[in-house]
């Protein structure tokens, strides 16, 4: 028999019974202890039955002496024994315990196995857990779309203060050329691509809309003065039926009052700036100062005119005035000035003339 008894510190230790009352050694907490005895002594467990050994001899019923198992005569007696061989016991095979199964015991076949579960990170995470990384994705969706936003707004931001930056410097550069007569180099820095002027007319702000309609009606006007102007449509309007032509007629002899009044400033600002520049001592500040006024009245007239206005005559002789003065300021150096000058007081004087008639003294141009 043996006795279970248990230290203190939770280990159980189990000693025969014959060391009842002796002090033993726990081997987990090395502490001494006495082994429990008489009616305070631990579990009495029954030994285990021991495996049966081997025999190695036999006893002699003559002699009564030890015999080997494998001698069939008795080696003190000379006696066969071979009628009393007794067979050696053979050790009981341990049984295996039948196993009890917990679960499942199919083993998947394929795919990534966490914990000897099947499945997706996902579907093994706790509802709580589920609530958690949906409400985790929604807040990253969140933030993200606000970065973007943000991102978005910064750019916007940052193409409405290039625009300003940019049309402002094409105004004080281009007034510069215009001055010179270099209308070619003026127009390339008005002519800007289309979303820019809406960068700034989608701000809301009256300034940014009066600077982007400033370039445009000057980059509008200096297309009928340039060789190379970068539109894609006619620059004279032309009617395309008779009813069309006749609406037009209509409109034109009912505004050229006003048109008269601006063909006649012009005329009068150009034929000042010839003058200033056949004196007898001619200044090219002072004729740039004057190309100046007479190039502004141009912007004036373009202002306050439409197409059709634009497709009569008078228009297209007032733009010849303008463009001589401008080749007499970039000619000022040599005998091109003069040609130059002679050629817009010629113009000037025929514009001032036709439109001073009484009546509708125009016509559109075929």
């Amino acid at each position: 028999m043996s006795i279970l008894f248990r230290c203190p510190c939770g280990r159980s230790m189990v000693v025969e019974s014959d060391r009842a009352g002796a002090i033993v050694t726990c081997p987990n907490c090395r502490r001494s202890l006495k082994v429990p005895s008489g009616k305070g002594r631990g579990l009495e467990i029954p030994a285990a039955p021991t495996a049966a050994t081997t025999r190695t001899s036999r006893r002699c019923k003559r002699c009564g002496k030890d015999v080997p198992v494998d001698s069939q005569i008795c080696p003190h007696c000379n006696t066969i024994t071979m009628d009393a061989v007794v067979q050696t016991a053979q050790p009981k095979a341990a049984t295996a315990r039948p196993r009890v199964a917990r679960g499942p015991s199919v083993i998947p076949s394929a795919g990534i196995v966490y914990g000897g579960a099947r499945g997706n990170w996902f579907s093994r995470l706790t509802s709580g857990g589920k609530a958690g990384v949906l409400v985790g994705a929604f807040v990253f969706l969140i933030l993200m779309v606000i970065i973007t936003y943000f991102i978005a707004l910064s750019y916007h931001a940052s193409q409405i203060t290039g625009a300003r930056e940019r049309f402002r410097n094409a105004l004080t550069e281009g007034r510069k050329h215009e001055n010179r007569g270099q209308f070619q180099e003026a127009y390339n820095l008005y002519a800007v691509p289309t979303e820019i002027f809406e960068y700034l007319r989608a701000t809301g702000i009256r300034s940014d809309a009066e600077l982007a309609d400033s370039v445009e009606m000057r980059m509008v006007a200096l297309q009928y003065l340039v060789p190379l102007a970068k539109t894609s449509e006619a620059l004279l309007w032309r009617p395309q039926n008779q009813a069309e032509y006749d609406q037009a007629m209509d409109h034109l002899k009912a505004t050229y009052p006003a048109y008269r009044q601006l063909c006649l400033a012009l005329s009068e600002a150009g034929l000042a700036a010839v003058a200033a520049a056949t004196t007898a001592s001619p200044n090219q500040p002072t004729y740039e100062a004057k190309v100046t006024l007479a190039v502004e009245a141009y912007m004036r007239l373009i202002q306050q005119t439409t197409v059709q206005q634009r497709s009569q005559w008078t228009f297209g002789t007032l733009t010849q005035g303008v463009r001589d003065l401008g080749d007499a300021n970039r000619h000022w150096n040599d005998r091109e000035r003069t040609i130059c000058l002679d050629r817009a007081r010629a113009y000037f004087e025929a514009l001032k003339e036709r439109v001073s008639k009484p009546g509708y003294p125009d016509a559109i141009r075929e």
